[in-house]
């Protein structure tokens, strides 16, 4: 469970979301790169966030355990994986079917994995498969169809930097919650709420 759950560690999709741009940008898919790797910062971005409403959330109820927190393993690696598979597996024909399965299908086995490891409730894997998988259906309508000389480069590339970043962890969910709660705090005292 371990090993497949850290494909889906930051330290894999964020190295994995910078190459895979640069790739397609310098493979001469000018737009694609641009277009993938915005709306991949984008995705990131509503998950920080998600996470940081979920942060607050929990101080301004009071909430005593751990506040909710959308799985960000599950969203990011459907929304990376998931829009790369499309990429590679449905570049020619446009199936909102066929492009619905890549996403969901990987938001599955990373939230299984999540479940297993008593990182995350159902509902928090549910709303980072529904982010990932909304995402990556975004960026399979707004792309428009792959050169193929790209769809080569869109394995290839991927798989070398999965493999060199693997086993790599960058806990994002401690400093993000380290650098709420100094904010909240300081701005609470400042504020006197």
């Amino acid at each position: 469970m371990k090993f497949m759950t850290d494909f889906g560690d930051e330290a894999v999709i964020l190295p994995l979301f910078l190459v895979v741009s640069v790739t397609f940008y310098a493979m001469g898919w000018r737009r694609g790169g641009i277009v993938w790797g915005v709306g991949i910062a984008v995705i990131l971005t509503c998950l920080v966030l998600a996470k940081l409403f979920g942060l607050y959330w929990g101080e301004v109820f009071g909430f005593v355990g751990r506040p909710f927190s959308v799985s960000g393993h599950v969203a990011a690696s459907a929304a990376v994986y998931g829009s790369l598979l499309n990429i590679i597996l449905h570049s020619r024909r446009r199936s909102w079917f066929l492009a619905l399965l890549p996403p969901l299908i990987v938001a599955g086995v990373i939230g299984y994995t999540r479940l297993q490891l008593h990182a995350h409730t159902q509902a928090e894997i549910v709303s980072g498969a529904l982010l990932g998988t909304v995402g990556a259906l975004g960026l399979y309508r707004i792309l428009n169809p792959v050169p193929g000389h790209v769809v080569r480069y869109a394995l290839l590339v991927p798989l070398c930097v999965m493999l060199v970043f693997h086993g790599y962890m960058f806990h994002a969910e401690p400093l993000l919650q380290t650098m709420f709660h100094n904010s909240y705090r300081s701005a609470s005292h400042v504020l006197a709420w």
